[in-house]
């Protein structure tokens, strides 16, 4: 129960990694600083859960990790048309 609890994690966290990145750049471009360094912080938080994964070799939590980021850049920039 816990291993899928960390492969659930793992796909939400590279999914609002993603997101929140493009959301950032996005921020960054049109010089919203405040919420550009809020997202930052996001960004970090997700950034050291890869992290641990990758030290724990846990392949299909770093796999679920790149499905997520994958389809968060995917919907954030389908949803800027």
């Amino acid at each position: 129960m816990r291993y899928l609890f960390v492969l659930l994690a793992s796909f939400i966290c590279g999914f609002v990694y993603d997101f929140v990145w493009t959301k950032c750049v996005d921020a960054v471009q049109h010089k919203r600083a405040v919420y550009a360094a809020n997202l930052g912080i996001v960004i970090y938080i997700c950034t050291l859960m890869a992290t641990v994964m990758v030290v724990e070799k846990c392949l299909w939590a770093v796999i679920l990790y790149g499905i997520g980021n994958w389809l968060g850049v995917y919907l954030a920039v389908r949803g800027k048309k």
